[in-house]
C-alpha cells in the first residue's frame, strides 16, 4: 500500500519506536502517530515465579535467585535449597525479565497463573 503525504504528496513510511507507531512523510515533517502498548505491559495479573530445579552449589544460580528475590547470597542459597521456593511475585513485564534471567543461569522455573508471554 503506497500512501502519500497530505501536506506535500511525498511517500509515507511506517515507523515503530517504543510504544509509538505511525506514518511519517519521507520529505517533510508531517506525520500521524498513535500509542500502542503491548499486551504484556497492560497485564495487571500478579504472577508467582517458583524455581523447580536448581543447584545450591552453583554460584551463578544462587546469584540469579538473589537478584530475582531481592535477597543476599546466603538467603538465596537457603531459598534454592527449599522445595519450589517463591523467588518473585509481580506483574508480567518484570516476570518475563526474571524468568529469562533464571533460565539463563540454568534454573528451571514455573510461573502461575499460566504465563502466556515468552
Amino acid at each position: 500500500m503506497n500512501m502519500l503525504c497530505e501536506k506535500c504528496g511525498g511517500a509515507m513510511e511506517v515507523r515503530r519506536e517504543g510504544s509509538t507507531q505511525g506514518l511519517y512523510c519521507t520529505q517533510c515533517d508531517w506525520a500521524v502517530v498513535t500509542t500502542v502498548f503491548p499486551e504484556i505491559k497492560k497485564d495487571m495479573t500478579q504472577y508467582e515465579v517458583r524455581v523447580t530445579q536448581g543447584d545450591v552449589h552453583n554460584d551463578g544460580q544462587i546469584k540469579a535467585v538473589a537478584s530475582a528475590a531481592g535477597v543476599n547470597f546466603l538467603a538465596a542459597r537457603r531459598l534454592l535449597g527449599e522445595r519450589e521456593p517463591l523467588v518473585y511475585s509481580g506483574r508480567a513485564i518484570k516476570v518475563l525479565e526474571v524468568k529469562n534471567s533464571l533460565e539463563s543461569a540454568g534454573l528451571t522455573c514455573v510461573i502461575s497463573p499460566a504465563f502466556i508471554y515468552s
